[in-house]
Order: C-alpha cells, then sequence, then structure tokens
C-alpha cells in the first residue's frame, strides 16, 4: 500500500533544517502486517528530541529512515497471532518497541527494552524485518 512518510536521506544537514530541508515527505510502500504486528492508520504524529538527534548525526541511524515514531492512530488490520488487539482499537507508539521478554519488558521498565533498543539502532523491526520500501 502506498502511504505518505517522512522520510530522512542525509543526517548532518545544517540549521535551521527550514532552510536545509532534511526531511522529504514523500509516498513510500508499506507491507502488509506479519506475524505479531498491526496496521495503524496515523491520526497524529510529532517529531520529537530523538528525532532531531537522528537528524543532526548524534544518534547515526541507517539511512533512508522514516521519522517520527510518537504517533497516535488506530489499527485498521492485524496480522496472525494478534490476540490483543482489533481493527478500531486506538493505539499510541513509543521510540523503543518492547519485546515483553527481557528483563526491562519483565520487571516493568519496557523503554529499556534490549532487543527493541537493538533493533532501533539497525532500523528494523524487533524481528529485524523492514516493512517500508521508497
Amino acid at each position: 500500500m502506498k502511504i505518505k512518510a517522512a522520510v530522512l536521506y542525509e543526517m548532518g544537514k545544517p540549521r535551521p533544517y527550514n532552510e536545509s530541508n532534511p526531511l522529504v515527505i514523500e509516498e513510500v510502500d508499506l507491507s502488509n502486517p506479519l506475524q505479531g504486528e498491526v496496521l495503524v492508520k496515523i491520526h497524529a504524529a510529532g517529531l520529537c528530541h530523538s528525532d532531531l538527534s537522528v537528524i543532526d548525526g548524534n544518534r547515526p541511524r541507517p539511512m533512508p529512515m522514516v521519522l517520527g515514531h510518537e504517533a497516535a492512530g488506530e489499527v485498521i488490520e492485524c496480522g496472525p497471532g494478534v490476540n490483543d488487539l482489533k481493527p478500531g482499537d486506538h493505539v499510541v507508539f513509543s521510540f523503543v518497541p518492547s519485546c515483553g521478554h527481557c528483563i526491562p519488558c519483565m520487571t516493568g521498565r519496557p523503554a529499556l527494552c534490549e532487543p527493541g533498543a537493538a533493533a532501533n539502532a539497525k532500523g528494523t523491526l524487533l524481528s529485524g524485518g523492514v516493512r517500508i520500501k521508497n
């Protein structure tokens, strides 16, 4: 499916960003959800300090990268194995995905999820997959 996304192709462009335009709003292809994944229609998204740290190069990530991980939306479709959400549910995103099985996740600190942080640094989902192609 085609979606619009804020894509970063190059880190380290100079400020002010309204002049250097580090983000390109463009159509990209989004794959359907797989095992344990959901498709969410985004109703609101923002760029936060973490995104700015990627844009300026202080938090290097593989390029190109879609930014705007702090978002809220509605579940549109559930992949196989998703039993705790259904189409129509409202959800919010966070910076680090959580596996639910590592020690930080199991002790109520999912923002410190070790596999989630590793996937985030590689620019992948927890499964290692990528669902966006440009």
